[in-house]
């Protein structure tokens, strides 16, 4: 019996869609995104930052690691109100940002729960390039990942087993897939404020994504402002303006709100006060976001003089 049998229905019950690929697939696209870097076409930071600490199968617990196995779920904007100044601003958090890494383990607990005598370890490699390889997603012109009925607003989760899956159930492209509606449409390229999406190319310049620049305590660059100010992570301008996202995002109140005083400190935050640190660490805790303070309350600063008070 394939994986499949056990995974499809698991999936289909959840609302989740989910594909499944030899795990020699992993090696494949290591290759692809190393060839990409060495001809110069990724830029070398961001290699250096995001794509170069996978560890792919190595450090695997499983003997025989025979399957890949990629779920997308479909997952929420967050907002989280800030008090300052007599008023209240509302910031979003962007869907996959709240509770990402316990999703992973929530998701492997209850696919493994459902297939008795199959064993199963979080992936860690680049689930975007495997997803789209595996026929899951297909690029938007942004490089962003979109699935039909879904679009763009979904959580991947990458695991692997031993469990085996059957040749019928696999779907792997021999290259890279997009949107067919990206070969006419120009639209996230006229949105994207820094300039990242470009029309001579369909792989996006990602030294000038604000996203990744606002998730590091790296100086984001000199010109890259926050170009969606009610954002507290990211940039979203891409993904709002697609049509393939139109009407499928949808928002949930964090439940976490921050007083006056806890604003006040919290954008002070700059990391030479431990207390005040450990403080807004404990607040953002309940969202899985407690390692992200620093860099979240240096992209309030900078997005604050932007916002429009809701109250």
């Amino acid at each position: 019996m394939g994986i499949e049998e056990v995974l499809f229905p698991w999936a289909d019950q959840r609302g989740y869609q989910a594909a499944a690929a030899p795990a020699s697939l992993l090696d494949e696209v290591r290759r692809s995104i190393e060839r990409r870097w060495v001809a110069g076409e990724i830029d070398a930071g961001f290699y250096r930052n995001s794509l170069s600490s996978f560890r792919y199968l190595r450090g695997c617990h499983i003997d025989v690691p025979a399957s890949i196995i990629l779920i997308a779920m479909p997952r929420p904007a967050h907002i989280l109100e800030f008090s300052t100044g007599g008023w209240a601003v509302e910031t979003v958090i962007p869907p996959t940002y709240v509770r990402y890494r316990q999703v992973f383990e929530d998701v492997c607990a209850d696919l493994a729960a459902g297939a008795a005598g199959s064993r199963f370890e979080i992936l860690s490699a680049p689930l975007k390039a495997l997803a789209n390889r595996m026929g899951l997603t297909a690029y938007g012109r942004n490089n962003v990942g979109y699935i039909d009925g879904l679009g763009s607003y979904f959580q991947l989760v990458g695991l692997l087993s031993d469990a085996p899956v059957s040749d019928r159930a696999v779907r792997v492209r021999p290259e890279e897939a997009a949107l067919g509606r990206c070969r006419e449409c120009r639209i996230c390229a006229a949105a994207c404020p820094t300039g990242a999406i470009s029309l001579e190319r369909f792989l996006i310049r990602a030294e000038r994504c604000y996203t990744l620049h606002s998730e590091s305590m790296d100086p984001i660059p000199e010109g890259l402002v926050p170009p969606s100010p009610q954002c507290l992570v990211g940039c979203m301008k891409c993904q709002e303006v697609c049509p393939e996202n139109k009407g499928r995002l949808k928002y949930e109140r964090a439940g976490i709100s921050f007083s006056e005083k806890e604003t006040a400190e919290f954008l002070g935050l700059r990391g030479e006060s431990r207390e005040g640190l450990d403080r807004a660490a404990d607040k953002l805790r309940p969202l899985g976001l407690s390692e992200d303070a620093l860099p979240f309350a240096r992209n309030l600063r900078l997005a604050m003089p932007l916002m429009t008070p809701t109250r």
